[in-house]
């Protein structure tokens, strides 16, 4: 069954002068966090009801454009009737209504008509009471015939409060919350579900250097996630840092290469943390996270070079073999459980076992742990993932 989404976006906020899709979220604004959950719970298109465009909502929704959201702009119940498939499922979003992923892919993978629901005593009047237990948490699925048959009978009716009260006579089973929820309508509720948000998107895996970097990066996405700075722009000068830091090998300033590369490593995680915190799931796929890792081969080969007048060509042949084995244990350890992947060698904690060797003048001595470090890596990734047979 296709899915689709309408979001409510024409209501007042508290602050003066703002809609509350308009009110800012994690760096960007409530409409843009609602369709991208829509977006990832699956909804091909996602309906935005609203009567006014001001210049927040406007940008909002080009930002929402340009990543290829499949939103669509509806100035009446009418309009977004026409633009939902009458047999398709509909993600109802009430106006500022903010939930986890979770939520809303409970409600996306049901066939019935569905209200998700907090209880009455801890939430206040901007949560639709239901009865005399629950009130509505913003959220709803129902099917899209509902919203053809509800639009022209509005009139000066609300349109969300109606389609709520329309699927509940229709039997709509009750959902309760079990992930955080919210109806935002001022810069006060902001607060508590932005810390939230930005903790989940800060949540540490990957191998030891990124355990290792993760306070660091936490608090440089804190500072960032009110700013305007975009993931782009924070990977961008974590790849200019890359890219001079290899000139710098390329010219043997070694500490100085060494120190631009180190910066760049907590720039990239940040950068990471950000997408993740503001749903924009392509950025792992963009040209800077593309081109990283091959401007940290190109420092290790320029550091190989510069280190071949004094210790001869066997650096620059143990360089190249430790990009070979780099790229063969990414092969062996992609799409795999590997047992014990926190210990395996990776390009920002390789960045960061150079810097003892460094400091002691023993550059030499680092190009061989790392070589060491990602053959043993590889040969350990291989057993994991091609144990041997039995004999029979």
């Amino acid at each position: 069954m296709a899915l689709a989404a309408l979001i409510a976006a024409y209501h007042e906020s508290a602050e003066p002068g703002v809609l509350r899709a308009t009110l800012p979220l994690a760096g960007r604004t409530v409409i843009e966090r609602q369709a991208r959950l829509a977006a990832l719970a699956g909804a091909t298109i996602i309906v935005i009801l609203v009567e006014r465009m001001p210049a927040a909502l406007t940008a909002a929704l080009d930002r929402l454009r340009r990543d290829r959201v499949p939103v669509h702009i509806a100035r009446n119940a009418e309009e977004a009737a026409e633009a939902v498939d009458p047999s398709a499922r509909l993600l109802l979003v009430a106006d500022g209504a903010v939930a986890d992923g979770t939520q809303m892919a409970r409600l996306a993978d049901g066939t019935m008509p569905t209200v998700l629901t907090v209880p009455d005593g801890g939430f206040g009047e901007l949560y639709e009471r239901i009865d005399g237990n629950s009130r509505w948490a913003g959220l709803a699925a129902v099917d899209g015939a509902l919203l053809r048959e509800v639009a022209p009978m509005l009139r000066e009716w609300d349109m969300q409060s109606t389609m709520l009260r329309r699927a509940l006579q229709a039997g709509a089973r009750h959902l309760i919350a079990d992930g955080p929820v919210a109806i935002l309508d001022s810069d006060e509720d902001l607060v508590a579900l932005e810390r939230r948000i930005v903790a989940s998107a800060a949540e540490t895996g990957g191998g030891w250097a990124e355990r290792m970097l993760a306070p660091a990066e936490r608090a440089l996405t804190g500072v960032l996630t009110p700013s305007p700075a975009t993931p782009g722009m924070i990977g961008s000068a974590a790849t200019l840092l890359a890219a001079l830091g290899a000139g710098a090998f390329a010219y043997q300033w070694l500490r100085t290469g060494l120190a631009l590369l180190l910066l760049a490593t907590p720039l990239e995680g940040t950068a990471l943390r950000l997408a993740r915190l503001r749903m924009q799931d392509d950025v792992p796929h963009s040209w800077w996270c593309l081109l990283l890792p091959a401007l940290a081969g190109a420092a290790l080969a320029a550091l190989a070079y510069a280190l071949a007048a004094t210790h001869g060509w066997g650096m620059i042949l143990l360089a190249f073999t430790t990009l070979a084995f780099l790229a063969a244990l990414a092969i062996e350890t992609e799409g795999r459980p590997i047992r014990g992947t926190l210990l395996l060698a990776e390009r920002r904690g390789m960045i960061w076992l150079m810097l003892p060797f460094a400091l002691l003048g023993l550059w030499h001595a680092g190009l061989v742990l790392l070589f060491a470090y990602a053959a043993a890596s590889f040969f350990w990734a291989q057993r994991q993932a091609h144990p041997p047979q039995p004999l029979s």
